[in-house]
């Protein structure tokens, strides 16, 4: 399924661009190593090389009176601030870096996450069908009614301010964890319904059945028949899911709840160029550019995936 993946343009070009963000995320040490820069600590009162000459990170503004202080501007060449510096002296290229591998990983372990206790709810309540099924369904239909950013939202105001405490285990505010629960805990309820919906068709296939009228256990038939039925469900979503946890995510840290200083994700550093947007807009353009080639990748990745498995569908 892959090979036939990749075979597409679309897909080959999504599986390149989503490696390429990957792998230059993954090198942020070393690109932070090779220039000397800090991403992590302010420098203010810093100076950098530009054509030659030793000039200030912080440089006067270019209003008339030149009141006031702006940091350094993009240099495309080769060697440190590529991207210009921030507010606070750091390299912008070096935090987007760092920030992307933050970003990804919440996105990636929240699709996780989500998938698997969605897949759980959905195979109980399509297998099983009857009460279980009421039930569980009149719940995700109530978290449904929520709207995503208002859920997220609301359980990070709770978290951030003062963690988790789960008996003797304690999760401090600044816990990646934390973010990663709580978007994969809103994105059940859209998880569950596809789950949910192909476990009840598998549950009345022949197949099933025989296995059903050979005396196998429920263990047994959701284990050997139901669940490897369910993977290529789970292998269109996970692209998806994984595109919204992301864009959650941004949102989340932009709004100061969800990853939390002296860490970085592509959303804080958006916070960080907000003030910046008229003087040195590349702050807030560069992790938005990012956000967008990844959820675009994702999405044409799964869009590719969807194709490959349900052909039919695709023809409707």
């Amino acid at each position: 399924m892959a090979r036939a993946v990749l075979t597409r343009r679309d897909g080959a070009f999504a599986a390149l661009l989503l490696a390429f963000i990957i792998v230059a995320c993954l090198s942020a040490p070393l690109y932070a190593t090779l220039n000397g820069v800090d991403p992590f600590s302010s420098d203010i009162a810093g100076t950098t090389m530009r054509n030659g000459q030793r000039v200030d990170l912080m440089q006067p503004n270019d209003n008339p009176l030149h009141l006031g202080l702006s940091p350094i501007g993009p240099d495309w060449r080769s060697g440190p601030y590529v991207l210009g510096a921030d507010s606070q002296g750091r390299d912008v290229a070096a935090r987007v870096l760092y920030g992307g591998r933050n970003s990804l990983l919440i996105a990636s372990s929240s699709a996780v996450f989500c998938l698997c206790l969605a897949a759980c709810l959905g195979i109980c309540a399509g297998y099983f069908g009857g009460w279980i099924d009421l039930i569980l369904s009149r719940i995700l239909d109530m978290l449904w009614a929520i709207p995503v950013y208002l859920f997220a939202i609301s359980l990070s105001v709770v978290t951030v301010g003062h963690g988790i405490r789960l008996g003797f285990i304690t999760i401090g505010a600044d816990n990646l964890l934390i973010p990663i629960g709580i978007i994969a805990l809103v994105y059940v309820p859209y998880a569950a319904r596809p789950f949910r919906a192909r476990a009840l068709s598998l549950s009345q296939a022949g197949f099933v059945m025989a296995a059903r009228g050979m005396g196998a256990s429920d263990f047994r038939i959701l284990w050997r028949e139901i669940l490897p039925g369910l993977m290529p469900t789970m292998a269109v979503l996970a692209p998806l899911v994984m595109a919204l946890c992301m864009l959650a995510e941004s949102a989340l840290s932009f709004l100061s709840l969800g990853v939390q200083a002296p860490a970085a994700s592509w959303g804080t550093i958006i916070q960080d160029g907000e003030g910046l947007l008229y003087t040195r807009p590349a702050v807030a353009i560069a992790p938005g550019v990012a956000i967008v080639l990844t959820v675009l990748a994702l999405n044409v990745l799964g869009n590719a995936l969807r194709d490959q498995i349900d052909p039919k569908g695709t023809a409707r």
